[in-house]
């Protein structure tokens, strides 16, 4: 028996099946959005009612991913420092004033893909995308003892079309706030002119009738050619949105593994973040409307990790068939 699994055709068939299993997941990668479906669905957690999303930081769910008090981030200290966040009256003046900071200059790059320094320079020179601008929020308000946690919708069945921003709690007015920090915005109440929280926009965008006026919070771009094109983007999103279940952003920049592999790549960075259990897991919103798209994702995770287990089961027979085949030589 074991000369049969040591065998050269034994061995060249253990290969092609690791051969192919890899083809059939990289097949799934193309193009760049769907290797993030595929991220996502990795990810993929549980599905929550809007409803259960509106704790607070004092009361964080127990697997809500949060950096720990005691880890100073020097770079974004010194940033809080400069901006004078401290001496601002409220948790919303200084998300006004992180978001005026990042808008400094016109945008003209593409991605950041570096790590939270590298991206936060890249930022000030015009260049980053969505989730740049959200990670870079995120630890900026960290050192300015603030909580902001990060959503993303996308408009192709939570795959790599669509975009990110972030909500943040003020602690004085005690509730949640929204603001897209990349595309220059936030909403509020047309008559009270109380800014709007996550929630409460979405349930605009889903047509409860509550009238709002968009206000930028830095001067300059706004992200759309108009309101109305702002408007429509996020109504075509507004049935695919999730919470990115943690915002341990410096937690994910330490690791050493995963500074290590995003030297390598990006792809690799996130795999390995995600196997050392360092990136936010993924709370999908339901809606009586998305349940199909929500099931074809957590389908598409059962089909991932019986890919990973049978890779990794052909992986451990390759090697040991070439241990096998090693010690026989040695004998002989």
């Amino acid at each position: 028996m074991k000369r049969a699994l040591s065998s050269v055709p034994a061995i060249l068939a253990t290969l092609a099946a690791l051969f192919l299993l890899l083809v059939y997941v990289a097949q799934h990668a193309r193009p760049s959005t769907e290797a993030v479906r595929l991220r996502n669905a990795l990810l993929w957690s549980a599905t929550t009612p809007m409803a259960a999303i509106d704790w607070t930081p004092a009361n964080p769910p127990a697997d809500y991913l949060v950096d720990a008090a005691a880890a100073p981030n020097p770079a974004f200290d010194r940033v809080a420092a400069e901006l004078k966040l401290a001496a601002l009256p409220t948790d919303w003046d200084r998300a006004v004033a992180i978001s005026r900071h990042l808008l400094d200059n016109p945008r003209k790059g593409d991605a950041a893909q570096d790590d939270l320094a590298g991206t936060y320079r890249k930022i000030l020179q015009g260049s980053g995308y969505c989730a740049d601008y959200t990670t870079t929020f995120i630890a900026i308000a960290r050192a300015a003892g603030m909580f902001v946690r990060e959503w993303a919708f996308s408009f192709d069945g939570y795959g790599g079309h669509g975009h990110a921003f972030v909500e943040l709690y003020d602690r004085q007015a005690k509730r949640w706030r929204f603001i897209d920090p990349f595309n220059n915005f936030y909403v509020v109440d047309a008559g009270s002119r109380e800014p709007l929280s996550a929630a409460e926009w979405r349930a605009v965008l889903r047509g409860d009738g509550r009238q709002i006026a968009i206000v930028k919070p830095a001067p300059g771009r706004l992200g759309f050619r108009n309101e109305l094109d702002l408007y429509e983007y996020y109504k075509n999103g507004a049935d695919q949105w999730y919470l990115w279940w943690g915002n341990a952003v410096q937690r994910y920049d330490d690791s050493f593994a995963v500074q290590q592999l995003g030297r390598l790549s990006r792809s690799l960075e996130q795999l390995g973040a995600i196997v050392l259990g360092v990136h936010p897991r993924i709370h999908a919103v339901e809606s009586d409307t998305n349940g199909p798209m929500r099931e074809r994702m957590a389908s598409l995770k059962t089909k991932l990790l019986a890919a990973f287990a049978g890779g990794i089961a052909l992986a451990a027979l390759l090697l040991g068939q070439l241990l096998m085949r090693r010690r026989r030589a040695r004998r002989g």
